[in-house]
């Protein structure tokens, strides 16, 4: 378990970085294309487009990030309240449960990926293949995966397996 937390490590400052690059590229076309529209009223189609899939793909990578570090959103009141080994069974109930979702994401992401309207498929505009932008989907769902197993393992054992980090870049 300790190489998939070292593995884990490596690719969420990969992603955070990358991350942290499509939002800035996403924030530099945003804003050429209101200077386009509104200051020399010629609205730009490709940046409507290029930024919903930038999105999809920060979505994705930052859901990665967000699950191994413990960021996500949740409703922890019940656990709080809980102790012992009650609290460990709603922990394991609740990582098996997420285990479901994730592998979900990952499966129906490939199975969405390897569809031939898909590996043939331009965007509109740019002409880029889309495969380009949807590929992070069944990645990062597999890397969830390889999380929640080693936070069910953790949450089996006894172990405080979560990653708190305060900001983007801190270790």
């Amino acid at each position: 378990m300790k190489a998939l937390k070292i593995f884990e490590d490596k690719i969420s400052t990969v992603f955070k970085i990358i991350t942290a690059v499509i939002l800035f590229v996403q924030m530099v076309i945003v804003f050429v294309g209101v200077i386009a529209r509104y200051v020399f009223n010629s609205p730009q189609p490709w940046i409507d487009e290029i930024t919903t899939y930038l999105l999809v793909d920060i979505t994705y990578l930052g859901g990665f990030v967000a699950l191994r570090s413990g960021a996500m959103a949740s409703i922890t009141f019940i656990r709080d309240a809980l102790h012992g080994g009650l609290k460990k069974v709603l922990c394991v109930l609740s990582d098996a449960c997420m285990m479901i979702l994730m592998l979900a994401i990952a499966v129906y992401g490939y199975k969405l990926c390897c569809m031939p309207t898909v590996l043939n498929q331009k965007t509109p505009s740019l002409q880029l293949p889309i495969i380009i932008f949807y590929a992070v989907i069944p990645i990062s769902g597999v890397l969830m995966e390889l999380s929640m197993i080693r936070r069910l393992v953790g949450d089996i054992r006894g172990e405080d397996t979560e990653t708190h980090e305060e900001g983007a870049f801190v270790e």
